[in-house]
C-alpha cells in the first residue's frame, strides 16, 4: 500500500533570493517522479532543498508527517538518500567499499559493520546488477556503471525517499533506458519514493508515475505524463519559444 512520504505546501526556494515559489506536491512510496524544467529554472536548488542541504525560504516540507527542519542528521539519513551531480572523490575505493558507506547511519561510533549490514549490501548489489563489479575500483568504471554504484550506495541506507539529480546525464541511449527501468523496478520492489531531475522527456514518459514540472512561467505543475502531453504542458515549456 502506497503511503505519503513527502508533502510540500507553498514552498519557496532559493539561495539568497527566491528562484521558484508556490510549490505544492506530494510523493508516495512505490512511485517514480520526474522533476522537469528548462535549464536554470531551479531544479537542483529544489532537490537540495527537499534533501535538507539548503533551507527553504518559506512554506512547509513534511517528511513522513514531520517538519523537515526538525530532523537530526542521522535520523534524516535513515529516511532519505541523495545522489547529486557533484563528483565523488572516491576513485581509490572499491565498489563494495563505497556501497558499505551507505550503512554509515546505522553503524556504531567505530563504524563497524555487522552481518545485517553485509546482508543489505549484498542485496542491493544483486538488485542493481553489479556483483561482477564488486572488487573493481570506482575509477575503473564507465559512467553508467558509476551511476549504478552510487544508486546502490544510496539504497544501502534503506531509504523511503531517493533523490537523484540528472542521473542519466552523460549516458548513451541504451544506458539511459536501462537506468530508468532499474529505477522503476527499485521504486516498486523497495516501496521507495524516487524523484529524479531529467531532460529525457521521450525516455521517461511511459515509465514515470508523475511529473513535477517547474514551468518557465513560474508555475508549478504536478501531473501524470499523459496529462502533461495532452494538455500541451510539455510543448509549452520545452518546445515553444
Amino acid at each position: 500500500m502506497k503511503e505519503s512520504i513527502l508533502e510540500l505546501s507553498n514552498l519557496d526556494i532559493g539561495f539568497n533570493k527566491s528562484v521558484f515559489s508556490h510549490i505544492n506536491g506530494k510523493l508516495m512510496t512505490g512511485s517514480l517522479t520526474a522533476l522537469m524544467g528548462v535549464n536554470g529554472v531551479g531544479k537542483s536548488c529544489f532537490l537540495k532543498t527537499i534533501g535538507n542541504l539548503i533551507p527553504s525560504l518559506s512554506g512547509d516540507i513534511l517528511l513522513q508527517g514531520k517538519e523537515l527542519k526538525t530532523y537530526k542528521p542521522i535520523e534524516f539519513a535513515k529516511i532519505v538518500s541523495l545522489v547529486l551531480t557533484e563528483k565523488f572523490q572516491v576513485d581509490f575505493l572499491k565498489v563494495e567499499e563505497l556501497i558499505f558507506l551507505g550503512r554509515s547511519p546505522y553503524t556504531n561510533w567505530m563504524g563497524h559493520f555487522n552481518q545485517s549490514d553485509r546482508a543489505i549490501v549484498d542485496q542491493v548489489i544483486a538488485q542493481v546488477g553489479i556483483d561482477h563489479l564488486r572488487n573493481c575500483f570506482f575509477a575503473e568504471l564507465s559512467d553508467g556503471q558509476k551511476q549504478k554504484v552510487l544508486i546502490a550506495r544510496a539504497l544501502a541506507q534503506t531509504p523511503k525517499l531517493l533523490i537523484l539529480d540528472e542521473p542519466t546525464t552523460y549516458l548513451d541511449i541504451p544506458s539511459k533506458v536501462e537506468l530508468i527501468n532499474l529505477l522503476k523496478k527499485i521504486a516498486l520492489e523497495n516501496q521507495v519514493a524516487i524523484i529524479m531531475s531529467t531532460h529525457d522527456l521521450d525516455l521517461i514518459e511511459s515509465k514515470v508515475d508523475q511529473v513535477w514540472l517547474m514551468g518557465k512561467d513560474g508555475q508549478f505543475h504536478q501531473e501524470s505524463p499523459a496529462v502533461c502531453r495532452a494538455s500541451g504542458l510539455f510543448e509549452k515549456h520545452f518546445f515553444l519559444g
